[in-house]
């Protein structure tokens, strides 16, 4: 499900009677739970200005001793200031009352995300990375992003964002699903006409870590670390395989698997378990479609101690394996921003770098 911009996309229109969002990131559900749940822009505005209100009180009269959250390295990842500034804005959002306790909680969901947003910004993590690392010692010094700011700036552009979605939104039934889909999920057998998805590119440890990705916002919206730290270890191959036992119907696959051994036992390991991971989510997606339904995958041919997956081509293969399925096209687009390195080193070599990936795939298929 990600950030839910298929089930908001799902919501403008009127061909949707109802969408199905799975997820096991907790901060998904709620960024996708926000992005489709309609709320008076005039009454986020009003609630906009109460919380600036009681930030500037609270700045004015602030006491030294206020207590801040103390999850493990939050000084690493935020500056004094901006760490008190945003324990503030938490504080601002956390006494928003409303009568309506729904109203109310989907008051405070709009603008904790939007507080998610401003912890990413102003911590000090560099961009262009897939995993968290911190801004380089030199450049730290001068970096002092103002966190009020930023939280002002980006509550008015979700609150202008919401009242488009007023304007348009559609009666389709949204349901959001803390689920794996690695597992049977509630959603009925032979029921979607279409799913639109794109998968990680592998695993979280040796590419893009996900859970890392949502790590810091949810430590300060009161995650508990536990949970936190799991999200990556449940993901798809999350945990390595023990052995090289493939048993997936895909020629392409066990060409792969065959050349990374020869490279590396370890890597080929999370390689492998990345795809066994994977075509369980092919068995739960295969139960829930319609014959006649469609499925678009946005995948990435991630590269490993050199070798190039074809992932757009093992997806065809392992859904073929499974039932009855046609491959109508692969579109290639171009992803010129991301959030991604140009450059990494996949066989870990030190000075040997390749350039990481450039292009995703649409692969469409369908159950015939």
């Amino acid at each position: 499900m990600g950030s839910g911009t298929a089930l908001l996309e799902a919501k403008l229109h009127s061909n949707f009677k109802e969408a199905y969002g799975v997820d096991i990131n907790p901060l998904a559900l709620l960024v996708s739970k926000v992005k489709t749940t309609p709320i008076d822009d005039k009454l986020l505005f009003q609630e906009y200005e109460n919380i600036i209100n009681r930030f500037y009180k609270a700045k004015k009269t602030l006491n030294e001793n206020i207590e801040t959250p103390d999850f493990f390295n939050i000084d690493y990842w935020f500056k004094k200031e901006v760490k008190l500034d945003l324990t503030l804005l938490k504080k601002s959002i956390e006494s928003i009352h409303l009568d309506d306790t729904k109203l109310e909680n989907d008051v405070k969901d709009f603008f904790n995300i939007v507080f998610s947003n401003v912890t990413r910004t102003v911590s000090n993590t560099r961009n262009g990375e897939y995993k968290l690392y911190r801004i380089k010692k030199e450049t730290l010094e001068d970096y002092n992003p103002d966190t009020f700011l930023e939280f002002k700036k980006q509550a008015k552009t979700n609150i202008k964002k919401m009242s488009e979605f007023n304007k348009q939104f559609k009666s389709c039934k949204v349901n959001i699903l803390d689920e794996d889909t690695r597992y049977k999920t509630s959603i009925p057998s032979n029921h979607v006409d279409i799913v639109v998805t794109s998968p990680p590119y592998g695993d979280s440890r040796t590419t893009v870590a996900y859970g890392q990705f949502s790590r810091l916002s949810l430590q300060w919206l009161g995650f508990e670390k536990k949970e936190v730290s799991a999200i990556d270890k449940h993901g798809l191959g999350g945990i390595p395989t023990a052995d090289l036992d493939n048993t997936l119907n895909s020629p392409l696959l066990q060409e792969i698997i065959d050349k990374i051994a020869q490279l590396d036992e370890k890597r080929v390991k999370d390689v492998l378990s990345f795809y066994k991971d994977f075509y369980q989510c092919v068995i739960e997606i295969d139960r829930v479609m319609k014959t006649g339904g469609f499925l678009c995958f946005v995948v990435g041919n991630r590269t490993v101690k050199g070798v190039q997956i074809p992932t757009d081509d093992i997806i065809i293969e392992l859904f073929k394996s499974k039932n009855e399925y046609k491959h109508h096209k692969t579109i290639i687009r171009n992803i010129p921003s991301k959030r991604l390195p140009k450059r990494n080193s996949p066989t870990n070599v030190k000075g040997k770098t390749l350039s990481t990936m450039n292009h995703e795939y649409i692969v469409i298929l369908e159950k015939i």
